[in-house]
């Protein structure tokens, strides 16, 4: 039987916040400015450390206080109370758009390091950006902004760019539960796009969106610079399903998965219109299914019509544009894991301007244990394992528990050597002390 024994020697459970802080560094969180509060890189760091733990309450905050690990690790100055915490983000609450896009700037920081893969398409390298939203359930609260959301609760609406094959976020904004998707879309995407070339990750963007931001002007936007592409999920608006079958008969490939259903895939030169403007570049794909029967072989009295089409500017087979676009999905579970595995769905504060900070430095704690998790991949392993979820990266390497050692003016954190995650820990910090 195993007996209990206090100790005063420090022992810590959450080691690879070294690492954390280290990319903190870099990114230059530390340097964030506030006219009204001095110490604000402070604070933003403080909460940046709790996140990539997976945290984002004030309580958990107040529980760092006496943690010379934490301080230490972060390379902060000082470690405040939660209720300080708490005072100067709303100091802060003004300069609300000023702090976001300080952090907006750490961001692009983090990506110019991190390892993104696009796609191959016809032997051309794309990197594809997903946009998306999702809803962040905050029942039961009196929060500022929270308000009816289209799944039928009380809570936010934000909007996020996903880019590369691995899902870093590119950009976030947090906005009201019953905000429309399309409203604001476009000034969003015009301010990732400056941010996406200062990445010089690639020279052909592929835009991903659902139907909800099916727009003349969203299009316009994903497609006003050279080597930027689209795939938009069109909106079949008061479109006849009958009329879309003679069309998919006329221009599609037929295929038959089996007896009783019939699918025609296949484009049509259908351009975006809006007035006397017209987007001559972009055309519709379209995959129509005809269902006869059901699964079974039951008959249908009246044949079943399912219309779905997209708007693309890309040059391939129609087949390819649906496949890529089948990809997009892949967001839902990037959405998944900064609400889930980090702890966000419920932001912290009433007030919705220190949300919005809040959110942003979310942003760039997601983008630390997804760079930090891909890095740990051994280069044997990256065919197969094409991305680390972040439950795992907080699990194996932010939760290696080592010992703090005051030796002189040195502190020594000391990992077991049995420890199944050193050999990537320590390869990590190295790579993280290289310019």
């Amino acid at each position: 039987m195993i007996k209990i024994q206090t100790t005063t020697e420090s022992i810590e459970s959450k080691g690879g916040l070294i690492l954390a802080g280290k990319v903190a560094v870099k990114s230059g969180l530390k340097d964030i400015k506030s006219l009204i509060v001095t110490n604000a890189g402070t604070i933003i760091t403080s909460l940046f450390g709790l996140m990539v733990e997976g945290r984002s309450d004030f309580e958990s905050m107040g529980e760092k206080r006496g943690s010379l690990f934490f301080k230490e690790a972060l390379g902060l100055a000082h470690v405040y109370a939660k209720e300080t915490v708490r005072l100067y983000l709303e100091r802060m609450a003004p300069e609300a758009d000023t702090i976001i896009g300080q952090l907006r700037e750490s961001t692009v920081k983090i990506l110019r390091k991190a390892p993104m893969h696009g796609l191959w398409i016809k032997g051309k390298h794309y990197l594809p950006v997903d946009i998306d939203t999702t809803t962040m359930d905050n029942s039961k609260s009196n929060k500022e902004g929270v308000s009816r959301t289209y799944q039928g609760f009380d809570g936010y609406h934000p909007i996020v760019a996903y880019a590369g094959k691995e899902g870093y976020m590119l950009d976030s904004e947090l906005r009201p539960g019953s905000q429309h998707c399309q409203k604001g879309t476009v000034e969003f995407i015009k301010g990732i796009i400056p941010r996406l070339g200062s990445i010089k990750k690639s020279g052909r963007i592929l835009f991903r969106m659902d139907g909800g931001n099916d727009s003349f002007d969203t299009l316009e936007a994903v497609t006003a610079r050279e080597g930027h592409y689209c795939i938009i999920k069109r909106n079949k608006r008061r479109e006849n399903d009958e009329e879309w079958l003679t069309i998919a008969k006329r221009y599609g490939e037929l295929a038959e998965p089996r007896k009783g259903k019939k699918v025609w895939v296949g484009a049509v030169q259908m351009h975006p219109q809006r007035k006397d403007e017209i987007l001559e570049d972009i055309m519709c794909v379209f995959e129509v299914t005809e269902r006869k029967t059901d699964r079974d072989g039951n008959r249908f009295l009246i044949p079943e019509i399912e219309v779905q089409s997209w708007w693309t500017n890309l040059i391939c087979e129609a087949e390819k544009v649906i496949e890529l676009y089948h990809g997009h999905a892949t967001s839902e579970q990037f959405h998944s894991e900064l609400k889930h595995d980090m702890g966000i769905e419920r932001l912290p504060s009433g007030k919705f301007a220190v949300n919005r900070i809040l959110f942003t430095v979310a942003m760039n704690a997601y983008n630390t244990l997804r760079l930090l998790g891909q890095k740990s991949i051994e280069p044997e392993s990256r065919k197969m394992l094409k991305r680390k979820r972040l439950v795992k990266v907080i699990r194996d390497l932010i939760c290696i528990a080592g010992k703090l050692i005051k030796h002189g003016r040195n502190l020594i954190f000391k990992i077991n050597e049995k420890e199944p995650m050193l050999p990537v820990f320590l390869r990590l910090d190295a790579v993280l002390d290289s310019p």
